[in-house]
């Protein structure tokens, strides 16, 4: 049983035997190019890489090209977090129109106040003695 084992893995540095390692890549690519065409994102270009490039190691299995792999896994995976702070960031700046978040709340709010005015200054005239609103609490004095 052991010698089975010890007979599919094929580098001490590769994560999963061969011909899993193989199949599991090629369902990364499928999943993470499709993800890639819909939302056009370049992080889910790096997912992908960062899913496939220890395939490398099934056939080149020393120590230098490990500790490129690695090296090259560490610089991909902090482009990700790189580009996940960005986009939660900009995602924070830009009011979310579908959830009517409070930023689309206040626009609204100015805009009915607008509306307003306009439409006491249209029936008060422009004219500050003739002005009915302003005029309607002149005795009052609290």
């Amino acid at each position: 049983m052991n010698f089975v084992l010890a007979s599919t893995l094929q580098s001490r540095f590769a994560p999963l035997p061969k011909n899993m390692h193989i199949i599991f890549c090629i369902i990364a690519t499928v999943v993470f190019l499709v993800l890639y065409l819909k939302k056009r994102k370049i992080v889910d270009l790096l997912w992908l890489l960062v899913c496939d490039l220890p395939l490398i190691l099934q056939f080149y299995g020393d120590s230098t090209t490990a500790a490129v792999v690695g090296v090259c896994e560490v610089i991909l995976l902090v482009a990700i977090f790189v580009f996940w702070l960005q986009d939660r960031k900009n995602s924070k700046n830009q009011p979310n129109d579908e959830s009517g978040s409070e930023g689309g709340d206040v626009d609204d709010l100015k805009d009915v106040e607008q509306a307003v005015k306009v439409e006491r200054s249209k029936l008060a005239g422009n004219d500050a003695d003739d002005n009915v609103i302003n005029q309607a609490f002149d005795g009052y004095n609290p």
